[in-house]
């Protein structure tokens, strides 16, 4: 276990605040031009009336312009991929997750497939507050680091694609496994947990792509892992929004494109697909509400993942 916290001025304990950018909306499709910057994840900033997102190939976190151009706002060495992005504002902070699956500017044969951690930086000012080595905890498995949510006391809990595992970090920065579950890992190739949401009704959702499946994992001491009953195919989830207890979006990651919309009426043991739709663009990742609606990220890694890096990037607004 590593947890590195950064050196903070007593002027950077005060509140601050970021230049509010003229409020205004996204237009309903962009495509964005960013060099090679093939962005995963996904969040929205209020302050600032901007979407974050974050970068496979260069680990960083960057501002999205109305225009597609993106400013960087954190640049942080220790980050190789960085993948879920959640924006905790209650506590003016970014939360990042940290990754490799070795094709990062970074990446070396120590960090490939071995590498979860979570980046904490002022939302204001990009500074690193903390980043906490959360592959460190168990050095049995391979590690990819993929997705982050927040829960109301500030402990952010992350996904583990290769390990099965979902840790917890409290808000003092001190990391533990929450739940590490067979369940949860890759079936064949691909991710196993990927996607993850905090319910207000006190458990977690994860989405595990290779296994097609939506978990539910309790937050009570018996820190279940169970299997989400649905009545249709959800394809292979990957980025989740909650839209209140009762619904999320899932991104189904597969050939299909969807964006797919999920109830429960039983706080999540069974859920039904309410809606699914067919997404224009290829290779979506995840899914963030703004203050003008809900858009959907293509950070086109269908051409990276194939040996053809790209420029491009697309956000577009569903419904």
């Amino acid at each position: 276990m590593t947890i590195v916290l950064a050196a903070i001025s007593a002027t950077a304990l005060l509140p601050s605040s970021p230049a509010r950018a003229e409020k205004s909306c996204y237009p309903d499709s962009m495509v964005g031009s960013a060099p090679t910057l093939h962005p995963e994840g996904i969040a929205y900033d209020p302050t600032r009336e901007r979407f974050l997102v974050g970068s496979v190939k260069h680990g960083t976190v960057s501002i999205v312009n109305l225009d597609g151009s993106v400013n960087t706002l954190v640049s942080d060495p220790a980050l190789i991929t960085t993948m879920g992005i959640t924006v905790d504002t209650p506590r003016n902070r970014i939360l990042v997750v940290n990754g490799d699956i070795g094709i990062a500017d970074r990446t070396s044969p120590q960090t490939n497939g071995k590498t979860a951690g979570l980046g904490i930086y002022d939302l204001a000012s990009g500074q690193r507050i903390a980043y906490v080595d959360l592959g460190s905890l168990d050095t049995g498995h391979g590690h990819f680091g993929n997705d982050v949510t927040v829960g109301p006391d500030g402990s952010a809990f992350v996904t583990d694609s290769v390990s099965g595992a979902v840790y917890e970090v409290s808000l003092t920065g001190a990391p533990s496994i929450l739940v590490r579950d067979d369940q949860l890992v890759p079936v064949g190739k691909g991710n196993g947990a990927n996607g993850i949401v905090w319910n207000p009704d006190g458990f977690l959702l994860v989405a595990q792509s290779s296994a097609r499946a939506l978990y539910r994992v309790a937050l009570d001491g018996s820190r279940t892992v169970a299997r989400v009953a649905v009545d249709a195919p959800i394809g292979a989830p990957d980025g989740l929004l909650l839209d209140g207890p009762s619904t999320i979006q899932e991104i189904d990651n597969t050939s299909a494109n969807r964006v797919v919309t999920l109830d429960s009426t039983d706080h999540w043991r069974t859920a039904t697909v309410a809606n699914s739709l067919a997404w224009p663009d290829p290779a979506p990742t995840t899914i963030a509400r703004g203050a003008c609606g809900t858009y959907v990220l293509t950070g086109r890694l269908d051409l990276l993942l194939s040996g053809k890096p790209s420029d491009e990037y697309r956000i577009r607004r569903l419904g």
